[in-house]
């Protein structure tokens, strides 16, 4: 079977693409083994990730490897790592696409760790193999479904057993869908629809055959492998995306970038293995029978980020806080030097204000007995002989007086007519006595006197 002919992959326009985070990059750091069951044959790839891309570090492909010892092909893997200097890493897997039932779950409103539950639920209504004991793994693709892998459990425990054998270390048991779903999203945006195919062959020998896996606003993920004429597996899958008929497919080589001879899958699966925990990965293998990789590959760079962040920390924090410890160090020794000094200045300070105030206190009492003098003998000018006082009360703002007179209204205006006094008036009512007097009390105000106005 021939590749379809086809353009590059055309996404429609009205469907943007999902965006990434950007930091999501700068974890892209490890190495990954990544291995494809294809026919009779082994795809087997080595792919180091780093932030600025991924980079074939090797490639092999064992052939007929299930008519030979397993002890052979292994032996053949362990001399493939070890002249690619990865002799630490663990294999992910990516089981014969028709071994695997593959299922869009939908599942809205079940939160993440629901979602097993969910599915064990109804996992005997999403596969043929009535009576069989199955293993299955699911992975998130929507807010409202997930991608479930079955597998029947002695295939799954036919593998490990063959892999076991031949001694490789296996981290991760997959299928396609999972692999090429998470190899997608390692780096940039995703387009919102896509539809590429693969060519890949049975392991019965019946034949070459072509894997679709698309992604549509419709449909999260469509996987399927066909026999038919390209065209027509071609059609059927746009019609499950819901996608137009003039839609492009392109091959998944050229839009995982997979580089020379190497497999697609085995690419893939190295990719998603070399970052084990920035994928979830649907692992059709229980956690307690995983290998991992060695954490001595990631022991120099984190080494280095840990001595960057340190290096970061001490330039933006440590230095400043250690510049202004000096600084305030050689600020409080040139305090404590000038202390004494500045101590006898506040006190010559608050001498020279004690004597300031009391020499403003004698000279107010000086100028206010001569002031009140002023006021008595101002009194005794303007008080007509027939008028007497009997009680003067001088204060520094105003002057009380009582007394008699003959007539008490003139009193009045004589006061308001003198130099020192303004607005004077009775403060209780004007008596007549019985000697034909006037008994009055009057409130005059100095001028110029405790911030009254002066004339």
């Amino acid at each position: 079977m021939t590749a379809p002919e086809t353009a590059a992959i055309a996404t429609p326009v009205e469907q943007p693409a999902l965006p990434r985070p950007f930091w999501r990059k700068w974890t892209l750091f490890g190495s990954g083994l990544g291995v494809a069951i294809t026919g009779r044959n082994l795809d087997v790839a080595v792919v180091r990730l780093r932030p600025s891309g991924a980079s074939l570090l090797a490639a092999t492909t064992i052939s007929d490897f299930e008519t030979r010892p397993a002890a052979e092909w292994g032996a053949e893997i362990s001399r493939f790592l070890a002249a690619a200097k990865e002799t630490h890493l663990a294999a992910t897997i990516v089981l014969p696409r028709e071994e695997v039932i593959v299922r869009l779950a939908p599942l809205p409103g079940v939160a993440e760790k629901d979602v097993t539950g969910a599915i064990e639920l109804q996992i005997d209504t999403l596969h043929p193999w009535a009576g069989d004991e199955v293993a299955w793994s699911w992975t998130r693709v929507s807010a409202s479904a997930v991608l479930v892998g079955i597998v029947r459990r002695a295939v799954l425990t036919a593998w490990e057993t063959l892999f076991s054998e031949a001694g490789v270390e296996v981290a991760a048991i997959t299928f396609s869908a999972a692999a090429i779903y998470s190899a997608l999203r390692l780096r940039e945006a995703t387009p919102a629809s896509i539809l590429f195919y693969m060519n890949s062959r049975s392991r019965d020998g019946s034949g070459a055959r072509l894997e679709i896996y698309g992604e549509s606003q419709s449909r999260p993920v469509y996987s399927a492998e066909f026999n038919t004429a390209p065209e027509r597996a071609l059609s059927i899958a746009r019609a499950e995306l819901r996608l137009t008929a003039d839609t492009a497919a392109s091959s998944l080589c050229d839009a995982v970038d997979a580089e020379g001879n190497t497999g697609t899958l085995a690419w893939t699966a190295s990719l998603v293995s070399a970052v084990p925990f920035g994928t979830h990965l649907a692992n059709l293998i229980p956690a307690s029978r995983r290998a991992s990789h060695s954490r001595i590959q990631y022991a120099i760079p984190m080494v280095l980020v840990v001595l960057l962040i340190l290096a970061t920390i001490g330039v933006l924090v440590v230095l400043p806080a250690i510049e202004r410890s000096r600084t305030a160090a050689a600020l409080t020794a040139e305090v404590r030097q000038l202390e004494p000094q500045a101590n006898r200045a506040q006190s010559l300070e608050r001498a020279i204000a004690t004597a300031r105030s009391r020499t403003a206190a004698l000279g107010d009492f000086r100028s206010r007995t001569q002031a009140d003098l002023d006021v008595l003998e101002e009194l005794s000018r303007i008080l007509p002989s027939n008028a007497w006082t009997n009680q003067v009360e001088v204060f520094p703002d105003r002057v009380t007086i009582a007394g008699e007179a003959a007539e008490a209204g003139p009193l009045l205006r004589l006061l308001d007519s003198s130099p020192r006094f303004q607005n004077s008036e009775f403060s209780i009512s004007v008596v007549r006595t019985a000697q034909q007097t006037e008994q009055f009390r009057i409130r005059t105000q100095r001028r110029g006197r405790a911030g009254r106005a002066t004339p």
